[in-house]
């Protein structure tokens, strides 16, 4: 799964991982598991391109827009 969102989701994924104190080994594997979390959530506008929580946006709107993302397209 490539896209043109998958730098800046990856970019999100790091900052993530720093903010919360990772350790600087783990990271690389984390953000090749989650970053398609990370574009599912910027895309679905839930995370802006920090990483961080948009506000008053639904959560649940991400959560899908990831689901949808792993299911591909039909």
């Amino acid at each position: 799964m490539s896209s043109n969102i998958e730098p800046l989701a990856r970019e999100m994924a790091v900052r993530i991982c720093r903010r919360s104190g990772m350790a600087e080994a783990d990271i690389p594997y984390w953000v090749d598991l989650h970053w398609p979390c990370a574009a599912a959530m910027l895309e679905a506008g839930v995370m802006d391109e920090g990483g961080e929580w948009v506000e008053d946006k639904d959560v649940r709107r991400g959560m899908e827009a990831y689901r949808e993302r792993l299911l591909g397209p039909k």
